[in-house]
């Protein structure tokens, strides 16, 4: 797909082969390197590459890791869309305005509702693209996809290999054949700063195994996804996260949203981010998880345990099919700190197994899962309240004894019969987040007067995913938006680029 700025023995040949394709900038002044700068080469930058490649720019796609592809290495594939072929040839029904209302309901109406819309209606075209120029679907879609709050109709679709690299692929595949003549990229190397002359945004500032450079351009495109793993970053704009664990991957540092806001750039919903349940840490100071780390099974297979706070409180129905009210929940407990309890006669009702693979394995560590002779006990192990813990006990087995539905509405309760009481410590868990740089349907940097940061778009995660999804995490809408804004994006950037305006 890409001129060779590949490394060779360990060095980037950057220099002299981006030389070679320099060009004038329409007239006096610096040497352009490219008309279009992308930063970053995940979905969205992927995107915003090919966007500006249909719309006849040169690209220059610049990534910090030692190869392209950013989180879409480690993401699935699922994308949703309303009104595609694959629905309406089993017979689905479904519409933009659904899908818009589906997102707002699991949103909470928080989303940018002309964002929104953007994505709602570009997002069955981008579909059928890809079907139509590659990617082989999964048959069984569309689905209600079971990992989210549940759409009111099946519009979740997956690559037949469901990964997010599929869509990278087909781009990457796509790029070359009609476009590799206009299209070079860097890896190892890390934008650090942009250019900004008489009020535009003209280029970056970039390091590499062959020093620091400065790369010009008419346009820059932000893709640099978002900040789970920078945790002094959460601790800045979104401290009340601070003890949130993270999968998200070691790269997702929110260097770009923090380059754009010196800049100029609004940056938009920093203060919020919506933790996953949850997220079981080996120490006090394992932030960084992985997929087995998270308790999740206990809500899709377990029945019995309760959840509460550092009150001793539950706080949410613990088998509620749907994941919103958990997520929202989990916003209000103080650091995201819970605790599942369950006692042996839960466990034998449960047919003696965990959820937890590793379950005995995590017990004899002793750190996120412990068990005690009382309630009492294991509360003061995990720092919970002993009080707090004993009352709920005590209630959700009254209410069970009864048949009655608890005060969360529900009724697959059962009592704690007989000790050792058993706690598994977790956190809620960040899987992207939600604060970002504000853009306009044009894609384009806002300042905090409201108007255009000249020359700076962004795309994806970057913007952060509350712009386009609310508070809440709708399937499908962390893929399929990143894809969509990314596209447009460089349509936007390369027509800036030609034209000024």
């Amino acid at each position: 797909m890409y001129k060779s700025f590949r490394v060779l023995g360990g060095v980037l040949l950057a220099a002299a082969l981006l030389a070679s394709c320099a060009g004038a900038a329409g007239g006096p002044g610096p040497a352009l390197d490219a008309d279009v700068i992308v930063v970053g080469s995940g979905l969205a930058g992927h995107g915003a590459v090919y966007g500006a490649l249909e719309k006849g720019a040169r690209v220059l796609l610049i990534e910090k890791n030692d190869k392209l592809g950013g989180t879409s290495l480690t993401s699935t594939g699922t994308f949703s869309a309303a009104g595609t072929r694959m629905q309406k040839e089993k017979g689905i029904v479904d519409s933009v305005q659904l899908h818009i209302d589906d997102i707002n309901r699991i949103g909470h109406g928080k989303a940018d509702q002309a964002l929104l819309r953007k994505f709602a209606e570009e997002a069955p075209g981008v579909w059928e693209w890809f079907v139509d120029n590659g990617l082989a679907p999964n048959p069984a879609g569309p689905v209600i996809d079971p990992v989210h709050s549940p759409y009111s109709v099946p519009r979740t679709m997956t690559p037949l290999k469901n990964s997010a690299n599929e869509y990278v692929r087909v781009m990457a595949e796509k790029a070359k054949e009609k476009y590799g003549e206009r299209l070079s990229a860097l890896v190892n190397t890390k934008v650090v700063g942009l250019l900004v002359e008489k009020g535009r945004v003209v280029g970056v500032r970039a390091t590499s195994p062959e020093g620091e450079r400065l790369y010009r351009a008419k346009a820059v495109i932000l893709a640099t996804g978002g900040y789970g793993s920078n945790r002094d970053m959460i601790k800045k704009y979104s401290p009340r996260y601070a003890e949130y664990r993270t999968v998200t991957p070691p790269w997702a540092t929110g260097e770009g949203i923090e380059m754009a806001a010196a800049a100029g750039a609004a940056l938009v919903n920093m203060d919020y981010l919506v933790g996953y349940f949850g997220g079981m840490p080996k120490a006090a100071d394992h932030y960084a998880i992985g997929f087995g780390d998270l308790t999740s099974g206990f809500a899709d297979r377990w029945k019995g345990e309760i959840w509460v706070d550092v009150n001793g409180k539950r706080f949410v129905n613990e088998d509620d099919g749907d994941e919103d009210p958990r997520e929202t929940a989990i916003d209000k407990i103080r650091d995201g700190k819970i605790l599942i309890v369950f006692d042996q006669g839960i466990l034998e009702a449960n047919g003696g197994k965990t959820p937890l693979r590793d379950f005995d394995a995590r017990l004899a560590q002793g750190y996120a899962v412990k068990k005690a002779d009382t309630p009492e006990a294991l509360a003061a192990a995990f720092g919970i309240n002993p009080q707090g813990l004993r009352e709920t006990i005590d209630a959700v087995s009254a209410a069970s004894a009864q048949g009655q539905a608890d005060a969360f509405g529900k009724t697959s309760g059962m009592a704690f019969t007989k000790g050792p009481y058993y706690g598994v410590l977790c956190y809620g868990t960040i899987f992207m987040t939600q604060g970002g740089i504000k853009v306009d349907t044009q894609l384009r940097a806002l300042g905090k007067d409201g108007k255009p940061v000249l020359g700076l778009y962004a795309a994806g995660e970057s913007m952060g995913t509350t712009q386009w999804g609310g508070h809440g995490y709708a399937g499908g809408t962390g893929v399929a938006p990143a894809i969509v804004f990314g596209l447009d994006a460089g349509r936007e950037a390369a027509q800036f680029a030609k034209t000024g305006r």
